[in-house]
């Protein structure tokens, strides 16, 4: 699925770094770009949920249910 907008970034990369995108993103059969892409966007969905489910549990917590 296309973005109706995007923003070209330029990053640099150390060489063993580079070398393992390259090569996760041959095995998933994708472009490195789509890699990285799909790597940071699963990062921020894991950090928002992790960030909902200690709001939870602080809240939880503090109602003395758990």
């Amino acid at each position: 699925m296309a973005e109706a907008e995007q923003v070209k970034f330029v990053l640099r990369l150390p060489p063993r770094l580079h070398r393992k995108i390259k090569r996760s993103a041959r095995l998933n059969n994708t472009s490195m770009n789509k890699e990285i892409t799909n790597i940071l966007t699963d990062f921020f969905s894991k950090s928002s949920t992790d960030k909902t489910l200690n709001e939870l549990v602080r809240r939880l917590e503090k109602k003395k249910v758990i």
